[in-house]
């Protein structure tokens, strides 16, 4: 197959829609192993993971008095919670679900409807006064999840009322806070209309004004029903279903046309905790990336659709075969997830048992780094020599000294196998000589589960075991980084695809001025399954993280000797897990940040006498 991509002819901006993942319940932040999951999210390159959708935040709040003017909030552990998304540089989308101290049980009876409005506009208050104005308008404030099938207790009248306090809420706080919803899993339930026409042409009940403001429109559409079989996704299924949608909205609410548009639990398949074998391999890495093309071709360009946010509910903490991004070893799983779920206050702590873990990152986090280096403008890709439905592009540039094409590979019929021989040409560039990075995700590359089942599949790896398979647990180049010149603007590559795949091929311009050095770098400690001291290590890198090769992450166990580098294989995100193989006592890190050119920027050192419990 011949893929041709003109660079004289931008076709528009390519906004980053995909940058969001989700679980539940929000209890789970208390505990070690989903701090990590979150430090691995926060560490994907350019913010390529960067909002959070969590179910039943508002459980982890109680207050006193409600109903009087002597109410009291205790905001201690939903703040606990939502300091893990803050310090790893996510930003919560803020779900009003919850029932705070079980008062909130009809929203008919006008005083808990008042006292609800009051209790939304001081829980945005709160978290302005804590992590300030500018943050907070970066969240998203949603409804309910999935009121349409049995999450939303109380009848369609009470959720209206519901909407209403939470916009009037959020509006005394500050009125550019964002609200909407109603994040409906069924397509076009009644619910859906319902919440619509309300938003429309109701009447708020707070106000009496007809319409009630809607920043932003979610639902949730998914490739396939849950089961316990390997059904085969549609993956255009979930664009349909999205357009019937649209196409809805314009038609009987039509000032709602422009409204932004978002499908923030779009998985292949329902059911997080259904085992199947295909979340733990390349083949969720290669159909996540042809779903984010499928609406680019069907709802952005197809319908000229605002589209805001496309999010997998796939943060969860659970094996190879659950719906997570990342594979956990240990002995814990929380059964009441996704399930109905009240909290007692007492029970809202660390569960200390949880401690004992192992993570290996799987290819669909791995894709979302590969996702972030992605320019911001689009360029049109022509098929030609054996078109293939099942090969697909998206060809961009970041400002004129990189462009960034990313090729997927991908079925939705799980039990598939092949090759594509690739020609990729790229015309009219407009530099001469570039470095040429191609990273790949395959059988071979960036894809722990293959290395795990060679080992015999254990249920409990050894320490040996686990530094394999993180050998292979980053994004991966396909060959070393090399000079490329370009011949009268045009360049051309082949290489084989197998099915399933992805591949990130970066041409790069050499900057004037060097990497700069990484900052906030610090240290989080982990028990691990041995009981051995591991030091997870954090930094943040806001320059142009676009040209780094890797971080290397070095360490000395006293001032008197050498730092070496402990990471074993090159890494593009902003975290690595030292796992050493006794216990660290002390010791000094730092990261040095190598470019595609080999030049450096080195760190401050941190010591591990600083090291976070």
């Amino acid at each position: 197959m011949q893929i041709i991509v003109d660079y004289a002819h931008a076709i528009g901006n390519l906004k980053h829609f995909w940058n969001s993942t989700g679980f539940t319940p929000a209890s789970l932040l208390l505990n070690s192993d989903m701090r990590q999951n979150m430090t691995y999210s926060g560490s994907i390159p350019n913010s390529g993971l960067k909002y959070v959708r969590i179910h039943y935040l508002l459980e982890l709040v109680s207050g006193s008095g409600f109903g009087s003017d002597d109410v009291v909030y205790d905001w201690s552990i939903l703040d606990q919670a939502i300091d893990v998304l803050i310090e790893n540089n996510l930003i919560p989308i803020f779900e009003l679900m919850g029932n705070p101290s079980g008062y909130f049980n009809d929203m008919t009876d006008d005083i808990v409807a008042q006292v609800w409005r009051k209790f939304v506009r001081d829980l945005a208050v709160h978290y302005i006064d804590r992590y300030g104005l500018d943050n907070v308008r970066q969240w998203y404030f949603e409804t309910w999840n999935e009121p349409d099938i049995g999450w939303w207790k109380q009848d369609n009248i009470s959720f209206m009322i519901y909407y209403d306090g939470c916009s009037e809420g959020l509006k005394e706080a500050d009125p550019e806070l964002r609200l909407g919803g109603p994040g409906s899993a069924r397509t076009l339930s009644p619910l859906f209309r319902d919440f619509l026409a309300h938003c429309d042409t109701g009447t708020n009940y707070f106000t009496g004004e007809t319409g009630v403001r809607l920043d932003f429109i979610s639902v949730h559409e998914k490739g396939v029903r849950n089961s316990p079989e390997d059904l085969n996704p549609n993956s255009m299924l979930i664009t349909q279903q999205e357009i019937s949608a649209v196409k809805y909205i314009r038609e009987h609410h039509p000032r709602f046309a422009d409204t932004p548009f978002m499908n923030n639990e779009c998985d292949p398949q329902v059911g997080w905790k259904d085992f199947h074998s295909w979340r733990g391999r390349t083949y969720h890495a290669a159909i996540a990336c042809k779903i984010i093309h499928q609406h680019v071709l069907h709802l952005i360009d197809g319908l000229g659709v605002n589209y805001t946010l496309l999010s997998n509910d796939h943060g969860f903490m659970g094996e190879w075969g659950n719906r997570t991004l990342l594979a956990r070893f240990g002995d814990i799983e929380d059964q009441r997830a996704q399930a109905e779920y009240q909290t007692e206050q007492a029970d809202l702590q660390e569960d200390i048992s949880r401690r004992k873990f192992e993570a290996i990152k799987k290819p669909v986090l791995n894709v979302m780094a590969l996702l972030s280096l992605l320019g911001d403008t689009r360029y049109e890709a022509i098929y030609t020599e054996g078109e293939s439905d099942a090969i697909g592009v998206l060809a961009t540039a970041h400002d004129d000294n990189q462009v960034a094409i990313l090729i997927y590979h991908s079925q939705d019929k799980i039990i598939s196998c092949g090759n594509q021989s690739i020609k990729l040409t790229l015309n009219n560039l407009t530099f001469k000589k570039a470095r040429l990075a191609h990273y790949r995700i395959d059988h071979k590359h960036g894809n722990p589960f293959d290395m795990w089942e060679e080992q015999g599949a254990p249920r409990y790896p050894t320490q040996q075991q686990l530094t394999e398979l993180r050998r292979y647990q980053e994004p991966t180049l396909l060959e070393p980084v090399r000079d490329l010149m370009i011949d009268e603007d045009t360049v051309a590559l082949t290489f084989d695809m197998p099915l399933p795949s992805v591949s990130l091929i970066v041409l790069s311009v050499r900057p004037d001025n060097p990497p700069e050095a990484v900052t906030n770098l610090r240290l989080e400690h982990y028990n691990g399954l041995f009981d051995i001291n591991q030091i997870m290590v954090k930094w943040e890198d806001k320059s142009n993280t676009r040209f780094v090769q890797t971080y290397d992450v070095y360490f000395r166990p006293s001032s008197d000797s050498a730092f070496e580098r402990i990471n074993p294989v090159d890494t593009i995100c902003t975290c690595f897990l030292h796992v050493p193989s006794q216990t660290i006592t002390h010791g000094d890190y730092k990261v040095r940040t190598v470019d595609y050119w080999g030049r450096i920027a080195e760190s401050e050192i941190v010591s591990s006498g600083s090291v976070s419990k």
